[in-house]
């Protein structure tokens, strides 16, 4: 189960309680976040990926379930795409797959993504250290309501270490990077994802816009796609319910 940002292992806790008696669970803290190395280098989904890919090694696991959100939804689709013989299913929470076509509507929603550059800038470290900023940004699009203060400060407590709000700015120069290979490179075009996979998104993400999720269907067959009406991006936290019911679901097919 890989989170995404500004997380750590913390974003499955709701989850946990109603899986673990069916699944041995592993939420590691992705490279730079939570209580993991901040080594300074590797701060991008083909890192995580293989960072995943040697946990799973050294647990001697070869083929698992694999869940993701956010950053690590877009690592699982990486690994779904690359490795298809280690994954026997693969849940993705409001993530985009990797074929969108630069069309009209994601051109539209750009500017949903200024975020991406003030942590990328020169100044992102000191951005994301502020104890005003995480707050502020996870309530971004009205949702000031899905997590609490105290949840929040969870996540903002561990992003104020200057390793860790330096991975955080590292990382976002790397979706800058993706953003290139996925609507100009088109670097992912001749892949194809086997892996039976659910992409369960938020219709009311801020961050990751609907219209980002297109032009999959020739490269992911298996790939069935559900559009949560009045739940926003941070889907695992704001509709744990749900969250849980189509891993039930969806993992145990």
């Amino acid at each position: 189960m890989l989170h995404g940002w500004p997380q750590h292992w913390y974003c499955w806790r709701r989850i946990v309680p109603e899986l673990s008696g069916h699944y041995r669970l592993l939420m590691p803290d992705l490279r730079g976040f939570g209580w993991s190395d901040t080594p300074g280098y590797g701060y991008d989904p083909l890192s995580y990926a293989a960072d995943a890919l040697a946990l799973l090694d050294a647990l001697g696991l070869e083929r698992v379930r694999l869940v993701g959100h956010d950053w690590g939804g877009f690592t699982a689709f990486l690994l779904g795409v690359a490795h298809p013989e280690r994954f026997s299913h693969i849940v993705v929470f409001n993530a985009p797959p990797l074929w969108a076509p630069l069309t009209p509507g994601v051109i539209a929603s750009l500017w949903r993504t200024w975020y991406v550059i003030a942590i990328a800038s020169p100044l992102g470290p000191r951005v994301v250290a502020d104890p005003r900023f995480l707050p502020w940004f996870v309530g971004l699009g009205g949702r000031q309501h899905v997590l609490s203060a105290d949840d929040v400060q969870v996540y903002a407590r561990r992003l104020q270490h200057p390793a860790r709000a330096r991975a955080s700015c590292l990382l976002y120069r790397s979706y800058l990077r993706a953003a290139n290979d996925i609507f100009l490179r088109r670097r992912y075009h001749g892949d194809h994802l086997s892996v039976p996979t659910r992409l369960v998104f938020g219709d009311e993400d801020f961050y990751v816009p609907r219209s980002y999720i297109t032009g999959f269907e020739q490269h992911a067959p298996a790939l069935d796609v559900e559009f949560v009406s009045g739940c926003g991006h941070f889907l695992p936290e704001e509709r744990p319910d749900l969250a849980t019911a189509r891993l039930r679901d969806f993992l145990s097919a």
